[in-house]
């Protein structure tokens, strides 16, 4: 429930000596943006957040102390990227019969903090309603974050026990106050029963130092576009145990919302953007379809606060859909160098089953980070001898079978070789769906020597001596390479048995 004191009829003074410019420090403000927990004022070159004076189920702001320490927060916790936005937190004091931005002689009244304004136009949630987030900055992002979380602090805590029985809680008084009528305790049901399954491996994950105090509140719109490179803003600054968490968790508010949107494609390369970078645990994405449906289930009780029906209702169907069960997929996409097998994978992957759609496990890469280089780094030969292109797929093959548990999978490689179709095919039996992906020479060396940052070392004259294999088994489906991409996908699905759509 949320609550106010005379705290918040003395805030709304403030607030109208600030829309006024009448505010000493401050300026004139050009527009006001409200929240459930803040005031967002602009002025020309800055933005000055302040925190609302008010009570909710997870945290209580009505003392200016609280708030102080909310703003200060802000400071400490909006790390990385976001240094580049966040000035100071700053008392706002009585001064006189007027207001002012401290520090200063006065009585310290509120508090706020001071950031550089950016183009709220370049929000993640604007670009997104636009047609206009580019799948450049979802994947930015995803490194962005996986960066974060490498450098977050270790912390205890993180009981997601606790925070399905506060949904039952804030979602009952929802209910109750605003009379819409949902079945929001059979979503909370299926999580509490999905809790604790995953209980021995988020109890491993946290004695592993999975735990970490993160960003806590990534949704759309609270990443933007600053000077072209994805920040986050607004992390979670008024308590620390309400941010730590797993680091999936923190992902899976991402990913959820971009499902939300209808922006699969864009939800798949974060995930697997953010798994590469983050070198994490194949089998982790098993925890992908709870996290993710869990994040829904909190925007459910959000909307049920807000006596929004027609939300509450759109998350409990997302909350539902994203725990599943899929049926998930596994699909291998083969081929020469330059016929087109990445940006095959790439297309195909949001359309399989799983919260975020597969996860495409390319040779090229793990053969990176097997010798601890980034994916744009050069190998070596000694990396393409036949032992070690063996032990390539191998590991291929082992993280495919970690993966299965959680998500579908696409297995991007050559597989040139008999012996590596051999490995694939033994090691998932009936369930592998391979594709072998045919382009003219000609126009496969005109890719390879296009290529730019690609994780493939094959080079024109590479390409040039690869042969296609004469022992291809009639398991392996051939594709023309030359046909559009989506003409491709549609056929896949149709094997697979799905509907060729996103969502």
């Amino acid at each position: 429930m949320t609550q106010a004191d005379p705290a918040s009829a003395d805030q709304a003074l403030l607030l109208s000596a600030l829309e006024a410019g009448a505010v000493t420090g401050v300026g004139a403000v050009e527009q006001r943006i409200d929240t459930h927990l803040s005031h967002v004022l602009l002025t020309r070159d800055h933005a000055f957040k302040l925190y609302r004076a008010v009570r909710m189920p997870f945290v209580d702001l009505r003392g200016v102390a609280a708030r102080e320490r909310a703003c200060s927060g802000e400071i400490t916790w909006n790390v990385g990227r976001s240094r580049k936005l966040y000035l100071r937190a700053a008392p706002l004091l009585c001064e006189g019969d007027g207001f002012a931005l401290g520090p200063g002689p006065g009585a310290v009244v509120d508090w706020a903090v001071v950031m550089r304004r950016f183009d709220t136009a370049l929000q993640f949630d604007q670009l997104a309603a636009r047609g206009a987030l580019s799948l450049a900055a979802i994947e930015d992002a995803a490194a962005m974050i996986a960066e974060a979380h490498a450098a977050a602090p270790h912390r205890q805590g993180g009981d997601l026990g606790a925070v399905i029985a506060g949904l039952r809680r804030t979602c009952a008084d929802g209910a109750a106050r605003s009379g819409v009528s949902l079945d929001w305790s059979a979503v909370l049901g299926r999580l509490a029963a999905e809790h604790a399954r995953l209980a021995p491996t988020l109890l491993a994950r946290a004695a592993a130092g999975k735990v970490r105090r993160v960003h806590g509140d990534l949704h759309l719109r609270n990443l933007c576009l600053y000077e072209g490179a994805a920040t986050a803003f607004d992390a979670v600054s008024f308590d620390d145990d309400l941010a730590a968490c797993d680091v999936l968790y923190d992902l899976a508010f991402l990913l959820m919302d971009l499902r939300h949107v209808g922006l699969g494609a864009h939800a798949n390369a974060a995930l697997n953007r953010y798994w590469d970078e983050a070198r994490e645990d194949e089998a982790a994405l098993d925890l992908m379809p709870f996290f993710m449906s869990l994040r829904a289930a909190v925007r459910l009780a959000v909307a049920l606060q807000s006596a929004n029906a027609q939300e509450a209702a759109a998350y409990g169907r997302l909350s539902s859909a994203l725990i599943g069960p899929h049926a998930k997929k596994m699909v291998a996409v083969g081929g020469l160098s330059g016929a087109g097998k990445s940006r095959l994978a790439r297309e195909l992957a949001p359309f399989l089953p799983g919260p975020a759609g597969a996860r495409i496990l390319r040779s090229d890469v793990l053969r990176k980070r097997g010798l601890g280089l980034s994916a744009q780094a050069h190998a070596g030969e000694g990396a393409y001898t036949p032992a070690a292109r063996s032990e390539v797929y191998r590991e291929l093959v082992a993280a495919g079978l970690a993966v299965a548990g959680g998500a579908s999978v696409i297995l991007d490689a050559t597989f040139q070789d008999a012996s590596s179709r051999e490995m694939a095919e033994a090691a998932f039996g009936p369930r592998l769906h391979p594709y072998w992906l045919e382009a003219p020479l000609e126009t496969r060396l005109e890719r390879v020597a296009g290529r730019a940052h690609d994780a493939s070392d094959a080079d024109v004259a590479v390409a040039a001596a690869q042969a296609p294999p004469a022992d291809l088994s009639l398991r392996w489906r051939r594709l023309d390479a030359l046909k559009p991409l989506a003409e491709s996908c549609s056929l896949i699905c149709a094997d697979l048995g799905l509907p060729c759509g996103r969502g």
